[in-house]
């Protein structure tokens, strides 16, 4: 099983070219990082957060198991930051059979991701053209016929890097592109992976 630590001073020499750097490097208190080998009183760490690789002083870290991390335990590792944090550290999100399930990135980060929020002028705007609970809808991506608030709920999809809402989407599609987070080449990036993969040609 991969080895796992945690930083938790958040500082060490950065690894470039496997030379280590002279002058120490800060980075995220409690970043967690893939134990790649040692050197000396050193752990050599690739710290998934900032994707580098750094040597980071063994007493500095203490071994995690991540398998043990999540919404059942009393820490989780952000899924921007990567580092962990204790569970009050991220929102919940919905409900479940097994109770509350919580965002999958800590608060600080969700700052980041929602800093654009859609402009108000244009979402009262856009709220006048919102199509009324009962009509019949069709989302421009999925193309899934539908009736407004009966057999799916309809939203304003914005770009989360400028504020601007771009249309009227159903609520699966906008949770979609949420998980590409919003960027053209993610969704790229799958494209191509289903292209070189499918094996239905």
């Amino acid at each position: 099983m991969s080895k796992w630590v945690v930083c938790y001073k958040g500082k060490g020499n950065l690894y470039k070219d496997n030379i280590k750097e002279r002058l120490e490097t800060n980075f995220d208190i409690d970043s967690v990082g893939l134990v790649e080998g040692e050197d000396g009183d050193n752990f050599i760490v690739w710290l998934i957060g900032v994707d580098s690789i750094y040597a980071v002083p063994k007493a500095d870290t203490r071994l995690v198991d991540v398998t043990k991390s999540g919404d059942k335990y009393d820490f989780k590792i952000c899924n921007v930051c990567h580092c962990l944090k204790p569970i009050a550290q991220f929102d919940k999100n919905q409900n479940n059979l097994h109770g509350s399930v919580r965002r999958p990135s800590c608060r600080r980060c969700r700052t980041t991701i929602d800093k654009r929020a859609p402009k108000t002028k244009q979402a009262k705007e856009m709220e006048k053209k919102k199509p009324k609970n009962g009509e019949p809808f069709v989302c421009p991506i999925c193309r899934k016929r539908s009736i407004v608030g009966i057999t799916a709920k309809i939203v304003a999809d914005h770009d989360h890097h400028t504020g601007n809402i771009r249309d009227f989407i159903c609520d699966s599609c906008n949770t979609g592109l949420g998980r590409f987070k919003n960027g053209e080449n993610y969704l790229l990036n799958a494209l191509n992976y289903i292209r070189e993969r499918d094996t239905l040609k």
